[in-house]
């Protein structure tokens, strides 16, 4: 409850907190990258894959430095299998390869990945604490280098605490990462339980601040929305397509996830209970911003459109503080290059304000002046860019 009081109370720099994640086996790297450099020089986040061949590591850790080289501040993540539980000297062997390639060029690594999935192959607590156990080394050999975890996912804190409770006692993590979905409750606004978003990130910064075994700093490393009709590419529907209608699936459509995607950036970053934001991912037919599987070849989505200029707009911004609107509604004030700008969108269906502010010109979630001077603006689930004259 005290945290939540203080939500949306400071400001907040946007710079280095939006970033995205790429993947590099069976992915062309050359488009994707030349895709990222439109969105300029955002922070990234690579996956190594234990059960993955060496020489595909090796192959991982060259785009990493191509990436430090292009000045992108880059976090990995080392995720495990069952394999690796099992066969403790093979994961150790994984960990010491990896962060030997890679370690004078990332700034943050991820540790484990879903820990509290059995799909991803940790069974137990006890098991998690083994895979750990070579990282308390690692912290000791790159004390540079920020460790992140325990890398759980989706709104079960019970196992988030419980891991930090049961990490090796010489391992302490530079932040909390965690993989926060809500798509199933449809937009980040809506509540599970008495739990929005921004409530469910005050609950995660708060175990963060609690726990001995972390510092005070949030990282969510993976989120987005399953896209409809993408079949067993879906995360929702993978790995293979079921008979029938799909019951309570969260898959919404591509300008909807598109918009659904920077609300959660907007809420989670400007609340002021999250550090990072990295979105899964650039390319991806099921969830990304980049559709690899269009008829004429890859194809930008609106979520790419809309996150170019989101970046091209509020990139560099600082929030300053929400204002009050009607209800259902969010009208978040920047400041940018002696400008101020109003982000505002409903929860509720198309709506004219009332709003606490005056503005010269509004822009939509493509960066589009498609409102002439002095007329009213509808603003709705998209995002719209007002250049304010005036807060009142």
């Amino acid at each position: 409850k005290a945290l939540l009081a203080d939500a949306f109370a400071e400001p907040v720099i946007l710079s280095e907190r939006i970033g995205v994640a790429l993947e590099v086996s069976g992915m062309d790297v050359d488009k994707q990258l030349g895709l990222l450099e439109r969105l300029g020089r955002i922070p990234v986040m690579i996956r190594f894959y234990h059960h993955e061949a060496e020489s595909q590591w090796a192959a991982t850790a060259a785009v990493v430095k191509r990436l430090h080289a292009d000045e992108h501040r880059v976090a990995i993540a080392l995720v495990q299998d069952r394999r690796a539980v099992q066969e403790p000297e093979a994961w150790r062997h994984f960990l010491e390869t990896v962060m030997g390639q890679v370690a004078d060029y990332v700034e943050t690594v991820e540790f484990c990945h879903a820990v509290n999935r059995v799909k991803w192959g940790v069974w137990s607590p006890a098991e998690h604490q083994r895979l750990l156990e070579p990282v308390v080394d690692l912290q000791l050999r790159y004390q540079d280098v920020r460790f992140t975890g325990p890398s759980c996912i989706d709104f079960e804190y019970q196992y988030v605490v419980a891991a930090l409770d049961q990490m090796p006692k010489a391992l302490e993590y530079g932040a909390l990462s965690h993989h926060l979905y809500v798509d199933r409750r449809g937009a980040p606004e809506n509540t599970q339980g008495r739990y929005s978003l921004v409530e469910k990130c005050a609950l995660l910064r708060a175990i963060a601040r609690w726990s001995r075994r972390c510092e005070d700093r949030v990282i969510i490393s993976e989120v987005n929305w399953p896209i409809q009709d993408t079949g067993e590419w879906s995360p929702v529907g993978s790995p293979y397509v079921s008979p029938g209608v799909r019951t309570g699936d969260p898959s919404v459509s591509e300008e909807l996830y598109a918009s659904y995607m920077l609300r959660y950036i907007l809420l989670a970053l400007c609340s002021g209970f999250v550090d990072q934001v990295y979105w899964w991912r650039l390319v991806a037919h099921g969830f990304g911003l980049v559709d690899e599987r269009g008829e004429d070849g890859w194809r930008e989505r609106p979520a790419f459109l809309m996150l170019e200029n989101f970046l091209k707009t509020l990139g560099t911004a600082t929030f300053i503080r929400k204002l009050e609107s009607v209800e259902d509604t969010y009208a978040l004030l920047f400041e940018k290059d002696d400008e101020s700008i109003v982000v505002a969108w409903s929860n509720q269906g198309e709506v004219m304000g009332p709003w606490s502010f005056e503005y010269l010109s509004a822009r939509d979630a493509y960066g589009e002046n498609r409102y002439s001077f002095g007329e009213l603006v509808p603003v709705d689930h998209a995002p719209v860019y007002f250049k304010v004259a005036e807060v009142v």
